[in-house]
């Protein structure tokens, strides 16, 4: 019986510890229904062009954030799951946007392993009706300092129970 106890009382201190660091909450990307494909051109390192996105995305719910600062409020979620057709490459992101935006705050991707970014609305869209997030051929940078580039074109679902303005 004190085994039984010990061990119970193990369990409750591990989840009440998850809990206060972040786990188990939707931090993470989770299946969705929705399709989405990014297709990768011009792209400055080899083996990176191609198509990412054979079938529906993981997608976090978008949350707004009101920061303390000068940082803006931010409508923001992530995904996953964007496996390249005939590779074992995939692709994933965090995409940002001011709420009632029709363009993106900022972008980060990561294709094979290497993110790039973009802090520019133009060539992106907020598609608030059609619940996805458009790249138009939009350019973006690595973030490791490389100043290597390519571009984005496709659609990246969003989850349609936003916070106001999302």
């Amino acid at each position: 019986m004190n085994s039984l106890f010990k061990t119970c009382s193990a369990l409750a201190a591990a989840t009440v510890f998850l809990a206060a660091c972040g786990g188990g909450n939707d931090d993470d990307p989770t299946p969705s229904n929705e399709p989405g494909v990014l297709t990768v051109t011009s792209a400055t390192v080899d083996g990176l062009n191609g198509v990412y996105g054979n079938g529906a995305l993981n997608l976090t719910d978008v949350e707004k954030h009101n920061p303390i600062g000068s940082v803006p409020e931010l409508c923001a979620f992530r995904f996953d799951g964007a496996n390249k057709v005939g590779s074992s490459a995939t692709a994933f992101g965090d995409i940002r946007y001011r709420p009632d935006a029709t363009g993106l705050f900022q972008a980060f991707l990561t294709f094979d392993g290497k993110e790039y970014a973009s802090g520019e609305a133009s060539d992106t869209s907020v598609n608030r009706d059609s619940d996805q997030v458009r790249f138009s051929g939009k350019t973006l940078t690595a973030t490791d300092g490389s100043n290597a580039t390519l571009r984005v074109t496709g659609i990246v679902p969003m989850r349609p129970n936003r916070p106001a303005g999302c």
